[in-house]
């Protein structure tokens, strides 16, 4: 989930959905002291849990749905990495189109880091939307689980508004 966090050289990450904060945990003992953090969390008891497990992270309450204006509130213009732990497939489609906007326009290495719990259901989604899909396979998850790192979004495909969701 977090291969493209590089301990090396500073990176702004943005990670979409922290939960409880699991991953936001594994982001900050990865990542470069001098990087840049932003986490989003929707819901207000995973996100008080999430600031819990990780106090010192940038952690936004608000739906990843305004990622641009959180961006913009913190004067970050470029984003290095981007970790979605969202239903993305489950979103409707105005959130998805939003979210891939902004990770378009914002995201310089044009990774976006996917993790599902269905994980060969969604390959096809992802095949659509991305020139390049690499899926890992992750069975120590219960039930097993599969992180998508997709890159290159397909010219138009967010305008086409054929993303998944209601």
């Amino acid at each position: 989930m977090c291969r493209d966090v590089d301990s090396s050289t500073p990176q702004v990450i943005v990670e979409l959905g922290a939960g409880a904060g699991p991953v936001t945990s594994m982001i900050t003992h990865l990542m470069h002291p001098e990087s840049t953090f932003l986490s989003v969390e929707l819901d207000p008891e995973l996100h008080a849990m999430a600031l819990k497990r990780c106090p010192d992270v940038d952690i936004q309450l608000g739906s990843a749905v305004d990622l641009d204006q959180f961006l913009n509130d913190r004067g970050i213009r470029n984003v290095d990495c981007m970790i979605s732990c969202l239903p993305v497939p489950s979103l409707p489609k105005a959130a998805n189109k939003s979210i891939f906007d902004c990770w378009e326009r914002r995201c310089k290495s044009g990774v976006f880091t996917q993790i599902t719990q269905i994980p060969w259901y969604f390959r096809r989604m992802y095949a659509r939307a991305f020139e390049d899909v690499e899926f890992d396979l992750v069975m120590m998850n219960f039930p097993p689980a599969g992180v998508y790192h997709c890159r290159n979004l397909r010219q138009g495909y967010t305008e086409q508004a054929r993303l998944p969701g209601h």
